[in-house]
C-alpha cells in the first residue's frame, strides 16, 4: 500500500474497538476511533477517509437520526456498515447510504480484512 490507508471506526463497545484498533493497526491501516455519533459525524464532516467502519447503533442519538444526518452529510468516504441488527434493517440503511459493504457481527475477521482491502482499493483507484 502506497502511504497510509486512513481507516475511521466508529463503535461504541470498548472491546469491540479496541479489538478492531489493533488489529487494523496490525494490518498497517492508521486508524481513527470515534465512540458516539456525533464523534463519528465531526469526524466525517472533518475530513475524507479511504473507509469508514461503520456501527450504526451508538450513543448519542437514534439510529434514525443518526443515518439522517450521515445521509444529509453526503460523505465522500466510504462506508462499511458494521452491525448485529437484523439483515433487512440493516440493508435498508445501507442503501439510503450507498453504503460499499455491510459487515455482520459478530465479525468474521477473514471477511472483514478482505472486505475492507477491497472497498479501500476502490476508493484509491490502486490494484491489487
Amino acid at each position: 500500500m502506497p502511504g497510509k490507508h486512513v481507516i475511521l471506526v466508529a463503535e461504541d463497545d470498548v472491546d469491540t474497538a479496541a479489538m478492531l484498533e489493533e488489529l487494523l493497526t496490525l494490518e498497517g491501516y492508521e486508524v481513527e476511533m470515534t465512540a458516539t455519533a456525533r464523534a463519528a459525524l465531526d469526524a466525517l464532516a472533518d475530513r475524507r477517509f479511504h473507509a469508514v467502519l461503520l456501527d450504526l447503533t451508538m450513543p448519542g442519538m437514534t439510529t434514525d437520526r443518526f443515518v439522517a444526518e450521515l445521509a444529509q452529510l453526503g460523505t465522500p468516504s466510504p462506508l462499511m456498515i458494521f452491525s448485529a441488527r437484523l439483515p433487512h434493517e440493516v440493508q435498508v440503511m445501507a442503501e439510503r447510504l450507498n453504503a460499499a459493504a455491510l459487515i455482520p457481527k459478530p465479525v468474521d475477521i477473514d471477511v472483514l480484512l478482505s472486505t475492507l482491502a477491497r472497498v479501500v482499493l476502490a476508493a484509491t483507484g490502486e490494484e491489487r
